[in-house]
């Protein structure tokens, strides 16, 4: 059984964290943007968090000049959203403050775990001006973004504050309650900063190919890049604008160690069915003992894939490089699909026949391009350090999907990795002319 995310949390730690919330809301000197508005999202299993979050997608139906007036209207008023936002998380945040503090019994003693939860604070410092602008333009009511962001700050909070990370299994499914709904809640903390109107979803009739492979209990695998650690949340929210949340919600995500160690991603992980792993990439930066169990520990990740491919009826995503595309070149500034591991490829295709002779259960794999770069630029470098910094803007995301790769039109195992890689390039490519 999985331990609570719920933990107290000693004084120092909440003091300073609040304590940079606080100090940075005194100083927003950023220009209040226009008005946008989103699609109508539909409602989750339990309640969403955030009830009311990035709300105007109504907006878009409405006669031309009403809409209009509703943006010229939103732009006006958005300074004194920004009051009443700003207003709201300093309250919280005090609120927070005064609870820790009654917790703890004003006893401020440091703990060993200072030195991360600094460099999280430091991250929400930089992080909070810019998310506070991204609801203001999204039109969030007052009362749901005061619901929400109590939530998120206690969230955050209390894994940055637990004395051990969660209990993450080699297959762990989404935590869709009791209390909290971390899929909905991780949806809705990206929902905001999302600039839908200028997104894109390519390949869309390939969904209908992937729908009817499942309901026949094939399985799917979406070999894909990978670019931001909201991949997911990218993939949930635009199908959502489709008409088939339900794919992403059922969808089981390769995830690397550092989404499920990293104290600010553990919450936004808790909300997705996870398969998880410690990526070869990483596993030279342990020591041999180390190593040893990581590689054990993957080995029971992989007899639950074989569990999972047999049972039918499953979809997958998997991005093969083993980790988040970089910028091409010196300074550059166009990302590109990283390079895809062919034994990695070969790993699913050969766990897809097995599956296949042993219950008759097809296993069927799509080329998938994300363009997500922009909500969350990955850090420089070839790796990255768990507790890495982390910046967020408001921009548009997008997905192109592609048609099915059959095994054998392909060259057997040892082609599906270069064919996958040369198909996501090309959908990568057609969705960066369209979104740059």
């Amino acid at each position: 059984m999985a331990r609570s995310h719920s933990v107290a949390l000693p004084l120092c730690s909440a003091a300073l964290i609040v304590a940079v919330l606080g100090a940075c809301l005194g100083d927003w000197s950023f220009v209040t943007g226009r008005g946008r508005s989103t699609p109508t999202h539909r409602s989750v299993a339990l309640h969403s968090v955030a009830n009311g979050v990035a709300p105007g997608g109504a907006n878009l139906k409405k006669f031309l000049p009403v809409r209009v007036f509703g943006n010229m209207w939103a732009a006006a008023t958005a300074p004194v959203r920004l009051m009443k936002l700003g207003q709201i998380t300093k309250d919280l945040v005090q609120e927070m403050r005064d609870r820790q503090k009654a917790k703890s019994g004003g006893d401020g003693e440091e703990d060993d775990k200072s030195e991360q939860k600094a460099a999280a604070s430091s991250t929400l410092k930089a992080f909070l001006p810019s998310y506070i602008k991204s609801h203001v333009i999204a039109r969030t009511e007052p009362e749901a973004f005061r619901h929400f962001l109590n939530t998120t700050l206690n969230v955050i909070i209390d894994s940055i504050g637990a004395k051990e990370g969660y209990d993450f299994q080699p297959y762990h499914k989404a935590v869709r309650g009791p209390g909290i709904d971390f899929y909905a809640w991780g949806n809705d903390f990206f929902r905001s900063m999302v600039k839908f109107r200028q997104s894109k979803v390519e390949g869309v009739e390939h969904l209908a190919t992937i729908q009817e492979a499942l309901a026949a209990g094939d399985n799917v695998v979406f070999l894909a890049n990978h670019q931001t650690e909201a991949d997911p949340q990218v993939l949930s929210l635009l199908l959502e604008a489709q008409g088939v949340e339900d794919l992403a919600e059922k969808t089981i995500f390769i995830a690397g160690h550092k989404v499920t160690t990293d104290r600010l991603a553990i919450p936004f992980s808790m909300g997705r069915n996870l398969l998880t792993i410690f990526s070869k990439k990483y596993l030279d930066t342990f020591s041999p003992e180390e190593k040893e169990v990581k590689q054990a520990r993957n080995q029971k990740t992989v007899s639950e894939m074989q569990r999972l491919f047999q049972e039918g009826g499953h979809v997958l995503w998997v991005a093969p490089s083993g980790g988040r595309d970089r910028r091409t070149g010196n300074g550059g500034t166009r990302f590109e699909p990283a390079k895809f591991d062919e034994q990695s490829v070969g790993l699913f295709c050969l766990l897809g026949q097995k599956a296949e002779k042993s219950s008759g259960k097809k296993t069927r794999f799509f080329p998938l391009a994300m363009w997500s770069h922009k909500l969350v630029p990955p850090p420089e470098g070839a790796q990255a350090a768990v507790g890495e910094s982390r910046s967020a803007t408001r921009a548009p995301i997008g997905l192109e999907f592609g048609p099915e790769l059959v095994l054998e039109e392909v060259g057997g195992r040892k082609g599906m990795a270069q064919a996958a890689e040369a198909a996501v390039r090309r959908q990568y490519d057609h969705l960066d002319s369209l979104l740059r």
